[in-house]
């Protein structure tokens, strides 16, 4: 396994955010619920087996240790892989700046179990080799999630089936029938599937996992929902005041709201959105309403009903956990950075905001393939192969035949103009007109049977060339926003995930890891 960066930033990781902004940020007094912040996370682990490093990690949880945290919706068995990149960039941060800081720095995972919109994480995909394509799985299930995804429970008929569909699309190799068996043993809870596959993968690297949805975790957030709900007014104008800024600053808007209060509550097996509108608070898909009271009652009994929206999840994360820095993908860091006057407004500064690792892998086969053909990597990762299969496309054409179709073309298109305006008639006109539209359309038939044969010609090339597209650039975009994790695992190894973050150093450039 050889790491490389490409891409750099014209700002190396160091220069852009140096050790002292570190220093200061871990000064900021801890909190005081931090000790039973520490035992709601052992609770919400301890069925999976604490190994010793993540009780170490716990004991400097409760002493006040500041922590390196990130989150991201529960995908079907952790899909797609940059939230697995998202993991290793904690771990990997937390273990640089444990060294630099002297102290222990806590890596920590945020399961954003509250999220409802299931449509995003329901499915995935697998790349299929031997017919070079991408295969959609979709978890088996006609139940419809309305309520957070941590409240979704699979029967045990579904998540059988979607193992077996899910199986059905892996190649056999020797590391497949411990995925079988791991996936089999999963509990039939959405988020809990999540949760035990990021435990068994990261174990041993001390990661610490919550879900934002457990019920103790509501518990201790039932005063800052309080607040929350109390000074809504205040921090919705401030949310407003920060993204007028932001977009005044340059910045393209992010957040979309159609809250002034940014809270849900679940009301009628729905998670609903709060707003306040003619002194009443309102749900958005029930008109229910509440007083001011009523709801703080309901969040000092029920806190589990309560849960954040895009702009109070990021504060409330930050008033929980003693945060030396974010880590999140280039859409999390910008909406972060328009939520800067709430954290004003809360007295509490942002942490610092860093970008999660880009990784891509590359096996033997696709390095073969670009030495091959000579392409270059970098230009694939940022533009995909349209570009070089149009050229090779170009350069294996018949030039001469091709120049001699458009001098056809030409040549009609100025015979038949002096026709039409020889002509005496307006019906002569419309038929040279039909004639030569008729041509174009023979010329351009021609041309598109050509590029058919060229194809058909170069068949093998071309089918290597959207083997390279499908591994580096699929469906328009990098790798690890499309390819699933338990496939990387299922072609090499059940620890390449900690074997790559044991040997990773922190890098704001694409890393490319060659297999």
């Amino acid at each position: 396994m050889e790491i490389l960066t490409v891409n750099d930033h014209e700002k190396s990781y160091h220069e852009e955010f140096p050790q002292h902004l570190f220093k200061e940020r871990a000064a900021v007094k801890s909190h005081p619920h931090t000790q039973q912040l520490a035992d709601i996370i052992a609770d919400y682990m301890k069925p999976l087996g604490i190994t010793k490093q993540q009780d170490n990690h716990l004991t400097a949880l409760k002493e006040g240790a500041p922590v390196i945290i990130g989150g991201q919706q529960a995908g079907l068995f952790i899909s797609p892989l940059y939230t697995i990149h998202k993991i290793i960039s904690i771990i990997v941060l937390a273990r640089e700046q444990s060294h630099q800081l002297n102290r222990p720095v806590i890596p920590v995972f945020w399961i954003a179990g509250e999220d409802h919109d299931f449509s995003e994480v329901n499915h995935a995909y697998l790349y299929d080799d031997s017919q070079v394509r991408l295969n959609k799985v979709k978890v088996a299930t006609k139940q419809q999630v309305e309520t957070s995804v941590s409240d979704f429970m699979l029967s045990d008929e579904e998540k059988h089936s979607t193992v077996h569909e899910f199986m059905s699309k892996l190649k056999e190799t020797e590391r497949t029938r411990q995925i079988q068996q791991l996936l089999s043993e999963l509990p039939n809870a959405w988020t809990d599937q999540v949760k035990q596959l990021i435990h068994e993968l990261f174990k041993e690297s001390g990661l610490l996992l919550i879900d934002s949805n457990d019920p103790a975790f509501r518990r201790l957030e039932k005063e800052t929902f309080k607040y929350m709900l109390t000074h809504h007014e205040a921090i919705h104008a401030a949310f407003i005041a920060g993204q007028k800024k932001s977009v005044a600053g340059g910045q393209q808007q992010m957040i979309e709201t159609n809250s002034n209060v940014h809270l849900f509550m679940k009301y009628d097996n729905q998670r609903q959105l709060l707003n306040f509108t003619a002194g009443k608070f309102v749900l958005n898909k029930s008109d229910v309403t509440f007083t001011r009271d009523e709801l703080l009652r309901l969040i000092d009994t029920e806190p589990e009903l309560f849960s954040n929206n895009v702009v109070t999840r990021p504060v409330m994360q930050e008033l929980m956990f003693n945060t030396l820095c974010f880590i999140g993908g280039p859409s999390e860091i910008k909406y972060w950075n328009e939520l800067a006057d709430v954290f004003a407004y809360l007295d509490r500064p942002l942490p610092i905001l860093i970008p999660r690792m880009r990784i891509t892998y590359i096996n033997r086969r696709i390095q073969k393939l670009l030495e091959q053909y000579e392409l270059n990597i970098s230009a694939i990762l940022t533009g995909g192969m349209q570009h070089q299969q149009e050229q090779f496309l170009a350069d294996e054409a018949n030039k001469a035949l091709l120049v001699k179709v458009d001098a056809l073309e030409q040549q009609l298109t100025t015979v038949f103009s002096e026709i039409t305006e020889l002509a005496e008639t307006k019906q002569v006109q419309v038929i040279a007109g039909s004639n030569l539209e008729h041509h174009l359309k023979q010329l351009d038939y021609f041309r598109k049977a050509y590029q058919r044969e060229l194809r058909q010609k170069n068949e093998i090339v071309l089918r290597h060339f959207k083997e390279i597209e499908l591994h580096l650039n699929p469906r328009g975009g990098l790798q690890e926003r499309t390819w699933h994790p338990l496939q990387l695992i299922n072609d090499t190894d059940l620890c390449i995930f900690t074997k790559i973050s044991d040997e990773l150093v922190y890098t704001t450039g694409q890393v490319v890891i060659e297999l």
